[in-house]
Formats: structure tokens, sequence, C-alpha cells
């Protein structure tokens, strides 16, 4: 199922919606590290598509694009955890790969890179700002193939239900509560266990 060792000793598979939505809110506890976050991660895969357009990469000849690869891929990862939120999710993917194939074709090589390197540079810093200054912590380099893949999603599915109430079934919000729960009573004992 592609779990990996969670810090904590539990594992916690690739596509485990739970255990992803769970971990990704005990992350991004602080309302500034959350906001940052939701608003930083769209710029970054946008440009992260926008550079794909200019990189000659080996891939099938019906397939050439390693930016619609890329958008295909994610698309159908979260296709994989939630078919409703994961369907409009791919859309957007799709809608984000047309418009940045169209930039790409507009401001050519020279111009795109310069607006891909500021804004990740911009993009990066106050994501590891959040996570530094708010936070105190962050995902370990073990995280990060995960962090890549889902967190977008994750974030879309906190917008969705922030704002309409969305679960991708009854109770998995309630769930994803006990599991923060769960992670935060372990985080305390482990820590009054270092304390004696």
């Amino acid at each position: 199922m592609g779990a990996k060792e969670h810090q904590h000793g539990r594992r916690r598979g690739v596509l485990d919606l739970e255990a992803q939505f769970a971990f990704f809110r005990s992350q991004h506890r602080h309302p500034v590290n959350a906001a940052a976050h939701a608003l930083l991660t769209g710029p970054i895969l946008f440009t992260n598509l926008l550079i794909l357009h200019f990189l000659p990469l080996p891939l099938p000849s019906q397939l050439d694009d390693p930016a619609l690869a890329l958008a295909l891929a994610y698309a159908a990862a979260y296709l994989a955890v939630d078919r409703r939120a994961g369907a409009l999710a791919g859309l957007l993917f799709l809608a984000a790969w047309a418009a940045s194939r169209a930039l790409a074709e507009r401001l050519g090589f020279v111009r795109s890179w310069k607006l891909v390197l500021a804004t990740q540079l911009f993009c990066w810093t106050w994501q590891f700002l959040g996570h530094g200054l708010f936070e105190k912590k962050g995902p370990t380099v073990s995280d990060l193939p995960e962090v890549f893949l889902m967190e977008p999603f994750l974030i879309f599915l906190q917008i969705l239900n922030k704002l309409f109430g969305y679960e991708p079934y009854p109770g998995f919000c309630k769930n994803v509560d006990r599991k923060i729960e769960a992670d935060l009573k372990e985080r305390r004992e482990l820590e009054q266990r270092k304390a004696t």
C-alpha cells in the first residue's frame, strides 16, 4: 500500500486519506502557516507545470508533454482517494495545465524561467517560515514524497470542508479528529517520558 513510517511509529499509507488528512492538519495548526500553505501551494504547482513545458524528458510519444504527464498523475492519485473531490481537483489540474501551456507559449523560456524562479523562491520561503516560526516543526525528509503528492489535495479538501461542509463520506472529519487527538496524546506521553 506504499506506507511509510510515521514520526511516532504509526504507518501512514499514501492513499489512506484519513491518515494523510490528520497528518496534514497536525502539521498546519497555526492560522498563519495554514494560510501560507493554502495561498502558496497553487502558485508552486502552477509554475512547476509552466517550466515543465520547456524540459525535454524521455516520455512515450503519446504523452510527450511532461507538464501534462504531471497533471494526469496528480489527477489520477486524487481520483483514487476520493472520486467526487478528486474529479474536481483533477479538472482544476487540467485547467492549470492548459493555462500554463498558453502562458509558456506567450512568455517563452527566458521570461517563464524568471517568473518560475521568483514565484518558487517567494512561495517556498513563506512555506518554510510558516513551519519554522509558527509550528516549530515541519515534515521530515521521509515525509516529502507524500507531502508533494498529497498536500495540494488535502488543502483543497480542507477548503471544501470549511466552505461547504464536504466530507468524502459521513464521519470522515470525526475519524480525522480522533486520529489527531491520539497523535497529540502520544506526543505528550513521549515528552513526559523524556522529561523524567
